[in-house]
């Protein structure tokens, strides 16, 4: 008897304890799993859109972290995969808007800082690598083709329009400095004439464009000076080893009349290409004048 009433105290004792469990079980409140992932899907946002709006210019640290901040928070748990998408899809248009709105900045000022659109153009292509499908997007497509232009005139007004004419008098030619200024007018007319300079012309760097015909005539000038001496020195070495062999010779040498008459008629070429070919030669140059003298010099021989 004794043994079953303790036998009934443990049963009431184990099945107290058994209900006050079972009780504050029930009680506990469950996790709002969509909640949280909500609120931090919004505290996300407001970070994203406060570093951008901090920026001036396209930050390659902010980026990074900012997409590795989503990653963590996805692998966690604490956002799902549609959050996941949509912050990525934030973090990124708001890294390309910063540099859109930095380049076309830049290209609005006469002193385009040259960096730094090659700091937010560098920035496009990272975001691009990250999400292809924003190749496609009119205000990157429309950026990036003036920008493209914008280098391409630079590197023209930074060139040097010099060039060797590379005389050769066994065979009377040269580099024709014609066809080299044709095409230097070409490649002027063709950036001018893009209809997206009207969105650069206003930069000073620019602007250098339009010294495009004053360094031309320069490096004309040098060219033709160059050609002129480097005929004029053939021609002479020419006539001195005429002179030498002629001193060693009989005056009927057919040798002798053969070189005489070949120089003739290489002065000659020379002139007739000068006269024919080169368009852009000054009419008052001294080297047409020079191939007479040189020519009535060799005639006297």
């Amino acid at each position: 008897m004794k043994l079953l009433k303790q036998i009934l105290i443990f049963l009431a004792f184990t099945g107290a304890i058994f209900g006050i469990f079972t009780i504050a079980t029930r009680q506990k409140p469950e996790l709002n799993t969509d909640a949280l992932a909500a609120a931090n899907h919004e505290q996300i946002i407001k970070e994203i859109d406060s570093d951008w709006s901090n920026l001036s210019d396209w930050d390659e640290e902010t980026y990074n972290r900012q997409l590795t901040k989503v990653a963590q928070s996805l692998n966690a748990g604490v956002i799902n995969d549609v959050d996941n998408r949509t912050l990525r899809d934030r973090i990124n248009k708001s890294a390309y808007t910063k540099c859109v709105d930095a380049m076309e900045r830049e290209f609005g000022r006469a002193d385009c800082d040259d960096a730094k659109l090659t700091i937010n153009y560098d920035g496009l292509q990272i975001v691009q690598m990250n999400e292809p499908g924003l190749s496609s997007n009119d205000r990157i497509m429309e950026v990036s083709k003036i920008y493209n232009l914008y280098k391409r005139v630079i590197a023209f007004n930074n060139r040097s329009f010099n060039m060797s004419p590379a005389f050769s008098g066994s065979t009377g030619s040269w580099n024709s400095w014609t066809d080299h200024q044709d095409r230097i007018f070409r490649q002027l007319d063709d950036l001018l004439s893009d209809s997206r300079f009207a969105r650069i012309k206003g930069i000073n760097n620019v602007k250098k464009i339009y010294d495009t015909s004053r360094k031309v005539a320069d490096s004309r000038t040098q060219f033709y000076n160059r050609l002129q001496s480097d005929a004029c020195a053939y021609f002479n070495n020419e006539i001195s080893q005429y002179r030498q062999q002629a001193m060693n010779a009989e005056d009927d040498d057919p040798a002798l009349h053969n070189r005489k008459s070949e120089l003739l008629d290489r002065v000659s070429n020379v002139r007739i290409k000068l006269a024919n070919n080169e368009r852009y030669l000054p009419g008052n140059h001294t080297i047409n004048a020079r191939m007479r003298d040189i020519t009535k010099e060799i005639s006297s021989l």
